[in-house]
Formats: C-alpha cells, sequence, structure tokens
C-alpha cells in the first residue's frame, strides 16, 4: 500500500509541474488519499505523507514559493482522516 501511495504523490507531483489547474490536482489529492486510508486505515498518516509530500519536495527542488506545496499535504493529512473515518465507521456497522 506504501509504494501505490508514494506511486501515486509522484505522479501527483509530476502533474504538478506540468499544469496550473490547481482544482483538479486538489480533488485529485483528496480522491487518492481518501481512497487508500479507507483501504489501510492503521496507516493514514503514511498514506497522507506518501501523497501529499512529493509535491512540496519537487517544488522546493525547483524553486516554486514552499507554503504552496504545504497546502497539497494539508489535503492529503485531511483526505487522509476522511478515509480513516469512513473505514471506522463501516467497520463499527
Amino acid at each position: 500500500m506504501t509504494l501505490l501511495a508514494l506511486g501515486g504523490g509522484v505522479l501527483l507531483a509530476v502533474y504538478d509541474l506540468r499544469t496550473d489547474d490547481t482544482g483538479i490536482e486538489v480533488g485529485l489529492l483528496l480522491i487518492a488519499s481518501l481512497a487508500l486510508a479507507a483501504i489501510s486505515p492503521r496507516r493514514w498518516w503514511l498514506v497522507a505523507l506518501c501523497v501529499g509530500l512529493p509535491i512540496p519536495l519537487v517544488e522546493l527542488a525547483s524553486g516554486a514559493v514552499p507554503p504552496a506545496g504545504a497546502f497539497a499535504l494539508g489535503f492529503t493529512i485531511a483526505g487522509s482522516l476522511i478515509g480513516f473515518g469512513i473505514s471506522r465507521a463501516r467497520s463499527a456497522a
């Protein structure tokens, strides 16, 4: 699961370099982190880091403003927490 999350994060980082379509990218970040955290709820925090951390790292390496990439990490943490909550609610029912 970790490799899948990291692969998704790298693909989204490459997508971030090639486009200015922030809305679609935020949606993809949320969907990826939510789905992967729902599948693997024990490691929701690792999913959030693997999906969201490549974007700030790539932006930092390319000389972009670092706070912009930090928002991506925030969205993946939110998506992973939602996925974790969905998984817990599903298992409790």
